[in-house]
C-alpha cells in the first residue's frame, strides 16, 4: 500500500521541480525501487523485466528497445493466462506494476503521474509497504 496523500505530495514536488522528461526518470526510479520490495510476487519473466528496468533506470544502461520487448513479453504472459483484461491475484498485480516501469518515454503529458497512480493501485494488492515507500519518496 502506498499512502495517497504522501503520493500526491510527492507527485506535486516532482512535477513542479523537474521537466516532464526528468520527472519521468525520477518516477520510474521510484517505482523500480518499490518493485524491489515486492519482487517475490513476480514470476521469473517479471523478475527479468524488473532487472532490465532497474539496469535502465537506476544504472543508466540498456536500450529503450529492450524495455519495449520486455513489455510485450509481460503482456504476452498475461494474455497466455487470460489475464490481460483482469487482475486476479498478486502475481497479476505485480506483473502489471512491472509493466509500468517499461516505458522509456512518457506517452503523453500526464503519463508519468498517471502511471504512478495506477502503480499505487496495483501495489495495494501486494501488501502494506507504507513505511518503505514513504522513504523512497525523498527527492
Amino acid at each position: 500500500m502506498i499512502e495517497r496523500n504522501h503520493l500526491e505530495g510527492y507527485l506535486t514536488k516532482v512535477t513542479q521541480r523537474f521537466s516532464a522528461g526528468e520527472a519521468h526518470v525520477v518516477l520510474m526510479r521510484f517505482m523500480c525501487r518499490c518493485l524491489m520490495i515486492v519482487r517475490q510476487f513476480l514470476p521469473e519473466l517479471g523478475q527479468k523485466a524488473l532487472d532490465l528496468a532497474g539496469t535502465f533506470w537506476l544504472e543508466g544502461k540498456g536500450q529503450a528497445a529492450d524495455l519495449l520487448a520486455a513489455r510485450v513479453d509481460c503482456w504476452s504472459y498475461l494474455d497466455a493466462k487470460h489475464r490481460s483484461a483482469e487482475i486476479r491475484d498478486q502475481e497479476d498485480a505485480a506483473l502489471r506494476a512491472v509493466i509500468c516501469v517499461l516505458y522509456a518515454e512518457p506517452e503523453s503529458e500526464n503519463f508519468s503521474a498517471e502511471t504512478v497512480r495506477w502503480f499505487a493501485v496495483l501495489s495495494d494488492r501486494l501488501g502494506n509497504y507504507t513505511d518503505e515507500t514513504r522513504q523512497l519518496m525523498k527527492i
